[in-house]
């Protein structure tokens, strides 16, 4: 077993603060992430948090392979796992040791400490404050309370502070989840500086949004996604490519007057939107598409990319279909067309 990454998330909204209590509270704690080829329980972990030279906690954990108790919490997923460890202090680490042991076999992960706010306004489709609540999921997803979140305010404001690194998603919505709204999904989000995330939650969802950056001679980025709405579920088979698929429809159906996408803050031309269906391991198909635009500069080429996708359908009078996604990416090559 080895530590890949440590960090600390302190939460310090007030009681008064939680909109909803009843659907998440976010808490306090040490994230360990580990990878191996084999997870031996127990394991035993020494955690040290110092800041500005001073120790601000020191504990002493033995984990089962369940957790020990209400104070810790452990997901596994395939070669990787994920211990979350409730602690409360009066001040962000800047510098974190970890010495853990597996089978008495002892070792050491030391890491420097940064964090970082995302804030901004969260909104309906109508432009009308939607106050929800905000989280980010480090790897994979992970179950309340050791999710890194915040309540907005009654306005819809919010403002969160995370570890400095890379984050599977980002989330909001609140309980009205499923009978009202569908979550805003970000993904592959980087915590790598202060940064203005406004968010806006509609009836669907505009799940898994990844980036393929096109090195061949178009020039161009393809995004795909899986939109989701929640009042619609579906099975029927079609034929792709000469075979019959089972599929199972819970997407709406847009067209490529329906979708915008905005590259840095700027909108960028929709080159094409194409209508695919993604495979599950078990044989079943969901409808997905794929959003073709013009690999453009705004910005500076080696910085991040942030690509926001919307898809609204209230001018085609069907039953309204609405949501925004976003994704980050930093280009490998490091170049890109202006």
């Amino acid at each position: 077993m080895k530590v890949k990454d440590v960090w600390y998330f302190n939460y310090t909204q007030k009681e008064s603060e939680i909109l909803q209590p009843e659907l998440v509270i976010p808490e306090s704690h040490v994230g360990i992430y580990c990878e191996f080829e084999e997870l031996v329980f127990p394991v035993s972990f020494h955690i040290l948090g110092m800041c500005k030279g001073e120790m601000m906690f020191e504990k002493d954990v033995t984990v089962l392979e369940n957790g020990d108790d209400a104070d810790v919490c452990v997901r596994k997923d395939g070669y990787g796992a994920v211990f979350k460890i409730r602690e409360e202090t009066d001040c962000e680490p800047d510098f974190m040791r970890v010495t853990y042991e597996v089978a008495g076999n002892p070792e050491t992960f030391e890491t420097e400490c940064k964090y970082y706010t995302f804030s901004g306004q969260i909104s309906d489709f109508d432009g009308k404050p939607f106050p929800a609540v905000v989280m980010l999921y480090r790897y994979g997803f992970d179950e309340p309370p050791f999710i890194m979140g915040t309540w907005s305010d009654r306005n819809g404001k919010y403002s969160l502070r995370v570890p400095a690194g890379n984050y599977n998603a980002m989330y909001s919505d609140d309980n009205t989840y499923g009978i009202g709204s569908l979550e805003c999904w970000g993904w592959n989000i980087i915590a790598d500086r202060d940064e203005v995330i406004d968010l806006k939650i509609g009836n669907g969802e505009v799940y898994s949004l990844n980036v393929s950056v096109n090195n061949g001679g178009m020039q161009t980025l393809f995004l795909t996604f899986r939109p989701m709405i929640y009042f619609k579920k579906e099975e029927y088979n079609v034929e792709v490519a000469g075979e019959s698929i089972y599929v199972s429809d819970f997407a709406p159906e847009i067209a490529k007057e329906d979708v915008t996408v905005y590259v840095n803050g700027r909108k960028t031309e929709l080159l094409s939107l194409q209508k695919l269906y993604e495979a599950s391991l078990e044989g079943w198909y969901v409808p997905m598409y794929m959003a073709q635009v013009p690999r453009e500069l705004y910005g500076d080429c080696l910085d991040k990319q942030t690509i926001v996708l919307e898809y609204d359908t209230k001018d085609r009078g069907n039953g309204r279909a609405c949501s925004r996604g976003f994704t980050q990416f930093f280009y490998k090559d490091g170049f890109c067309t202006r």
